[in-house]
C-alpha cells in the first residue's frame, strides 16, 4: 500500500512539473505573439523574418516583359544606375498600408521614373495601382505569381521593395520603405 501512495505521489509531482514547463511556455508565446500584434510591421529586434526578395548582394535573374504602356522591359533595365522597384499584390492589406509611402518615395527617387520599377500583381484590379504608380515608375503587371518580373526579383511576400545596382545586384530589401531608405543613406 506504501509503495502506491509513494507511486501516485511521484506521477502527480511529474505532472505538476510538465504542467509548470507547459504554461511557461505557453506564457512566452502569447507574450510573443502579443508584440507581434503591437508592432504591424513584424520587426521586432531579434527578430528575423525571411526576405520578401533577393536579398543583399544576389543578382537578379534574366527577364523580359511588357510595360503597361507596351514597352519591352528587360534586366538591362538594371544596367544605368540605382533603381528602385517595388513589387504590390492585389488583395494584400499591407500593400495597401505602404503604397501611398512608396508612391511618395518613388517620386523623390533620383532619376524619375526612368529609375523605378513597380510591379503590380494580379488577375483582376490592377488597373487602378498602375495609374497611380505611372508618373513615378515604370509600371509592370503579371496577372500571376511567379512571372517573368516576379521571377527575377526573387518576391516571396509582399510588399517587396529593394534597390538595384547596374548589373542587376540587390543592395537593399525589405518590406518597408526604411529597409530601402537606408541603403541610399550609405553612399
Amino acid at each position: 500500500m506504501l509503495t502506491i501512495v509513494a507511486v501516485l505521489v511521484a506521477v502527480v509531482g511529474v505532472l505538476c512539473v510538465l504542467n509548470t514547463v507547459l504554461t511557461l511556455g505557453m506564457a512566452r508565446r502569447l507574450r510573443t505573439q502579443n508584440e507581434l500584434l503591437a508592432n504591424p510591421s513584424g520587426f521586432m529586434p531579434g527578430n528575423h523574418l525571411p526576405p520578401v526578395m533577393r536579398v543583399a548582394g544576389e543578382r537578379t535573374s534574366a527577364f523580359s516583359t511588357t510595360t503597361v504602356d507596351g514597352a519591352p522591359v528587360d534586366e538591362t533595365f538594371f544596367d544605368e544606375t540605382s533603381t528602385l522597384v517595388g513589387a504590390f499584390s492585389i488583395g494584400c492589406s499591407a500593400c495597401e498600408e505602404r503604397f501611398p509611402e512608396f508612391l511618395q518615395f518613388a517620386a523623390a527617387f533620383p532619376g524619375g521614373r526612368e529609375r523605378v520599377l513597380a510591379l503590380v500583381i494580379g488577375a483582376q484590379g490592377t488597373e487602378e495601382k498602375a495609374e497611380l504608380l505611372k508618373p513615378v515608375a515604370t509600371v509592370v503587371v503579371e496577372d500571376t505569381y511567379g512571372g517573368p518580373l516576379c521571377t527575377s526579383l526573387g518576391t516571396k511576400a509582399y510588399p517587396a521593395l529593394g534597390i538595384i545596382e547596374p548589373g542587376g545586384v540587390v543592395r537593399a530589401s525589405g518590406t518597408l520603405i526604411q529597409d530601402v531608405a537606408i541603403a541610399l543613406e550609405k553612399v
